[in-house]
C-alpha cells in the first residue's frame, strides 16, 4: 500500500479528484491529506473518495494552516469518519485514528509504545521504530525543493526504489511527500523559472525523475518559458516509451493550444501524472 502524503493546498486536491473521478487512482493508493487549506476543493475530494469508497485518512490535528484555530479544530471533526493523527505528545486521542503519523521520538515515548493495529507511518530511525509494535509504514523524504539553477546541473536523479522493496524489509506500506518535501513551505521561491518536474520508472522499475528548466536564456514571459519547457518534454525519450497520464495529456492540451495554464496547473499535472504511474505500478502487480 502506498501512502502518499499531501499538505491539501488547492492543486493538489484537484489533482486527486480528477483521478478519482476518472477511475485512475489505484485502491492501493491511500493518500493522507494534512488539510492546510479550507476551501471548497478539500470538501468536494473527501466527497469524490467517499462515494467511489477511495482509500484515504484526513489528518485531524494538522501542524499548520487555517484550521488551528478552536473553530477550525472543530469544522475539521465533522468532515470525515477517516482520520489519522499526528504524534504530538501525551495528550494525543488516538481512539478515533485508522492511520497514525510518528514524526519523533519523543512523541512515541510519551504516548507509551504505540500497539494499535492501526498502521503507523514512520521514518527509517530506530530509537522510533523500536516504540511501535503495530504495522508500519516506512516514510521517506525523497524531494528536494530547491532553486532553478541546482536543476540545470543535475537534471535528472534517482527518485525512489522503496515500491520495490517495502515488503521484504517489514513494512506493510509505504509513504512519501510525492513531488514535494516534509518540509512545509506556505509559498514556493520566487522565480521567474519555469520547472516541471517529472516522475518515470526505467526498465527495472526504478522510479526516477527528471527536472525540466526552462533556459537561462531570457524569454519575454511564463508562456514562452512554458512552451520551451514542454518543448523538451515532448522530446524526452523516457516518457515517450510509456502510455500517457492524464497528468502528461493536460500539459500537452496546453502546449498545443499555446496556451500557458498557469503555475498551479503545472503542480497539478506533475501529482497527478506521478499518482498515476503509481497506480498503474500496483494494478500491473495485481495482475
Amino acid at each position: 500500500m502506498y501512502y502518499p502524503y499531501l499538505r491539501g493546498k488547492q492543486f493538489d486536491l484537484l489533482a486527486l479528484r480528477q483521478l478519482s473521478e476518472e477511475n485512475k487512482l489505484s485502491a492501493a493508493i491511500h493518500p493522507v491529506i494534512e488539510p492546510v487549506k479550507d476551501n471548497p476543493a478539500l470538501f468536494k475530494l473527501i466527497k469524490q473518495f467517499e462515494a467511489v469508497k477511495q482509500p484515504f485518512s484526513l489528518i485531524a490535528n494538522p501542524q499548520a494552516g487555517d484550521f488551528l484555530t478552536v473553530s477550525g479544530q472543530e469544522k475539521l471533526q465533522h468532515i470525515t469518519n477517516k482520520k489519522a493523527r499526528l504524534l504530538t505528545g501525551v495528550s494525543d486521542d488516538l481512539k478515533d485514528a485508522q492511520l497514525l503519523i510518528a514524526q519523533n521520538a519523543e512523541s512515541l515515548k510519551e504516548n507509551g509504545n504505540i500497539q494499535l493495529e492501526v498502521p503507523t507511518i514512520a521514518p527509517m530511525e530506530f530509537r522510533l521504530l523500536q516504540h511501535i509494535k503495530g504495522p508500519l509504514v516506512l516514510s521517506e523524504d525523497h524531494f528536494l525543493r530547491l532553486k532553478a539553477n541546482y536543476y540545470r546541473v543535475i537534471p535528472d536523479e534517482i527518485f525512489s526504489t522503496t515500491h520495490l522493496t517495502f515488503s521484504k524489509r517489514g513494512f506493510v506500506g509505504f509513504s512519501d511527500f510525492s513531488i514535494d518535501s516534509r518540509i512545509y513551505y506556505e509559498q514556493s521561491y520566487p522565480t521567474r523559472e519555469i520547472v516541471l518536474h517529472l516522475i518515470y520508472f526505467t526498465a527495472d522499475k526504478q522510479l526516477r525523475i527528471h527536472h525540466f528548466v526552462s533556459p537561462e536564456d531570457e524569454l519575454p514571459d511564463f508562456a514562452s518559458r512554458f512552451f520551451a519547457v514542454m518543448a523538451e518534454v515532448l522530446e524526452f525519450v523516457p516518457l515517450q516509451r510509456q502510455i500517457d497520464t492524464s497528468g502528461l495529456k493536460l500539459l500537452k492540451e496546453n502546449y498545443f493550444k499555446k496556451k500557458f495554464p498557469g503555475m498551479g496547473v503545472l503542480r497539478k499535472a506533475s501529482v497527478m501524472h506521478h499518482l498515476e504511474l503509481m497506480s498503474r505500478f500496483f494494478d500491473q502487480q495485481s495482475e
